[in-house]
């Protein structure tokens, strides 16, 4: 069963037992086992990475890292991440690792921890306060690695934990962190690498490229929006925005993927009756030169919009009931991120790609027609794009490295036969 796959039933499983428990019982509970090195969960087969951090939001390069072994090795790859924050990860993150409370640092709690999961390998990031843990694995021979989020995260020699002696390679995120390494572990063994930080990234959603192709062609040059999982709530305010935009690009076309499990053909015939010549992609029909709304609700072809759509606004974002959808997906394939006020939970990815003038907000239908206006010139959606680009490939080089390096001490223990 592929990771997706498995997140998904565990999801499902996590809300049968809060059904039966209530959430807030559930989840005390959850806590204080999973503190206690307890879980209910399986150790999946094949390679396990453990990320250890200090915050919730340095997870976030995870599932591009374990991608980008998989590839290398052939052989699925995991992440249990433990976090010492106690805060929700990225959705789109929790659904590609197994999210556990960082255990205690006791020694029964190291000792069940350890045992059950049994990581092929450590990844921590910043300098998480459990030495004991950390011992008891480099104890163990668990190959450990180290890496940074940021650069001049670095602090003076004599603030830097002990434990970084026993890792295997420390990856610097600048030349000055690297002699800060260097000074603290002159006596040990430690390989110290310049890489750059590395910081939150995502690898980009797979497509059909052949079809994507032919979609582009029929498209012919036309200009597109895309709303990427949009809710119920959200249509009006999106069909708002396409009608003021389309005033000025009578071309224009919204290219509209509901969020999962709304209902698609009702959202068609209501926008039929307000006067829009719209097609169903499930009903297997193109978005012709006549089309000016195309419901696009098959799964798992969100990668294919946003590489055909320069600007794309995020579902979710205008809904506060939701999770938003993660705004990394478009800005990882060049498109222009417009989003609502609703950051979600953990609003770490919406306040990297603000920080670097890589996404624009808006609060209703009114400024998000002016916003979709504004970047149909090309130069517009073009800077927004590149900024947001930026942003969410800063780090690839960086996981590419560390995937290289995991490689090489996989092979060397023969965990890959």
């Amino acid at each position: 069963m592929r990771p997706r796959m498995r997140s998904r039933l565990g999801r499902a499983l996590n809300r049968l037992r809060r059904t039966a428990l209530g959430d807030s019982t559930h989840e005390a509970t959850e806590r204080r086992d999973e503190q206690l090195g307890k879980t209910d969960r399986d150790r999946p087969e094949g390679f396990l990475i453990w990320v250890l951090s200090d915050q919730a939001s340095e997870v976030g390069p995870a599932p591009a890292l374990a991608q980008a072994l998989e590839e290398r090795i052939e052989k699925s790859v995991h992440v249990l991440a433990t976090p010492l924050e106690e805060k929700p990860l990225v959705e789109e993150v929790e659904a590609h690792v197994i999210h556990q409370f960082a255990p205690g640092d006791t020694d029964g709690t190291i000792r069940r921890f350890l045992d059950h999961w049994q990581p092929d390998a450590a990844l921590v990031l910043g300098q998480p306060a459990r030495a004991r843990l950390l011992t008891e694995a480099a104890r163990r021979g668990m190959p450990l690695f180290h890496a940074s989020s940021h650069r001049a995260q670095t602090p003076t020699a004599r603030k830097l934990p002990a434990y970084l002696a026993m890792c295997d390679r420390c990856f610097a995120p600048s030349a000055s962190d690297a002699n800060v390494l260097r000074s603290h572990l002159k006596n040990a063994q430690t390989k110290i690498e310049v890489t750059g930080p590395l910081s939150d990234t995502t690898y980009a959603l797979p497509c059909n490229e052949a079809e994507c192709d032919e979609l582009a062609k029929l498209l012919g040059g036309r200009p597109i929006w895309l709303g990427a999982r949009i809710t119920r709530s959200e249509v009006s305010v999106v069909e708002d925005a396409h009608r003021k935009a389309f005033r000025s690009a009578h071309r224009l076309l919204l290219i509209l993927v509901p969020r999962p499990g709304e209902n698609a053909p009702k959202i068609a015939k209501d926008l039929e009756e307000r006067g829009w010549r719209v097609a169903l992609r499930s009903n297997l029909q193109e978005p012709d030169p006549e089309v000016q709304v195309y419901i696009a609700d098959t799964e798992d072809e969100l990668g294919m919009w946003y590489r055909l759509a320069p600007v794309s606004f995020i579902g979710g974002s205008l809904d506060t009931t939701v999770e938003p959808t993660d705004p990394f997906n478009a800005a990882a394939l060049g498109s222009a991120v417009l989003h609502g006020p609703n950051e979600g939970r953990n609003p770490a990815r919406f306040k990297a790609l603000a920080a670097h003038g890589a996404s624009s907000t808006v609060t209703g239908s009114r400024d998000l027609g002016d916003a979709v206006i504004s970047l149909l010139a090309p130069d517009k959606a073009a800077s927004l794009a590149q900024a947001g680009w930026n942003v969410t490939t800063e780090s690839a080089n960086v996981v590419e490295r560390i995937a290289e390096v995991l490689e090489e001490q996989i092979l060397e223990a023969g965990l890959a036969e």
